[in-house]
């Protein structure tokens, strides 16, 4: 009976939590008040308990001890077990070691990984690079932008090598097919050839220029800005079957260059 009486007055000393919530909203504000920073009064406090502190919950001092020794005996076994099966030649050591390998070879799968972000938090990790759906530039290691790089004339084919000319190739297209540019660049000359034809210097950065020849037409004016795949010209109308040639030459640094070198002819 005593043991009961005790309990009931245990019970109406404790404090609803609610109740210490309404009586304290802002059990922070009391932080300041505390005169010494590692014993600080009560910030909850009990409708008339003003001066009465919280019950201090004891934590064991090996707590922390003890989880350490527990994870590095758990290791231990796992190293252990690990260890004898690959000292083993039994059936089930084989399995067990072909599962290991498996594991530690087998590449993570980001695109299931990025699937799964997707459901589950509704959008891939974008500040992940390799699940990055950007389009723009890249940029390389040392800062610099890597710009995007294009053949100068779609389904061309290669008739006369840098080899041939040493100053170029020529590639052999459609008749009247469109002639584009291969990067970002300005267009620093047009100029019009003996033969009727014309020519369309671009200069790109990192001291790179690029020539097309042989334009029966062209659809830029000196200065203009042109983008990687922006039409330039066009090749001259072929006569019968036969195909629609041009001239294509980079230069480096004010050297020619095999443009299959830095360009994806096709």
């Amino acid at each position: 009976m005593h043991n009961r009486n005790e309990m009931n007055r245990h019970r109406e000393d404790e404090l609803d939590p609610e109740d210490a919530w309404k009586a304290n909203p802002n059990p922070w504000a009391r932080w300041d008040e505390a005169h010494d920073a590692f014993r600080k009064s009560s910030f909850v406090k009990g409708q008339g308990e003003a001066g009465h502190s919280p019950p201090v919950v004891k934590r064991s001092k090996h707590s922390f001890r003890n989880q350490f020794l527990w994870k590095l005996a758990i290791a231990s076994l796992l190293f252990a077990g690990i260890w004898a099966m690959f000292r083993q030649d039994s059936e089930w050591a084989m399995q067990g070691r072909a599962i290991v390998t498996q594991a530690l070879e087998d590449e993570i799968d980001f695109a299931a990984a990025a699937a799964w972000y997707k459901d589950h938090f509704a959008g891939a990790p974008s500040f992940i690079p390799i699940f990055r759906n950007d389009p723009g530039p890249a940029v390389g290691a040392d800062g610099t932008v890597k710009l995007p790089v294009v053949a100068p004339l779609a389904n061309g084919v290669l008739v006369r090598t840098f080899a041939e000319l040493l100053d170029g190739v020529e590639l052999a297209g459609a008749s009247e097919a469109e002639v584009v540019a291969v990067e970002t660049g300005r267009v620093l000359v047009l100029s019009e050839q003996a033969n009727g034809g014309s020519t369309v210097v671009v200069q790109h950065a990192n001291g790179r220029v690029t020539v097309y020849g042989k334009l029966a037409q062209t659809e830029v004016q000196e200065n203009d800005w042109v983008e990687a795949g922006d039409p330039i010209g066009r090749l001259p109308k072929a006569d019968g079957a036969e195909p629609s040639l041009l001239y294509f030459a980079v230069k480096q640094n004010d050297k020619y260059i095999d443009p299959a070198g830095v360009i994806p002819l096709d």
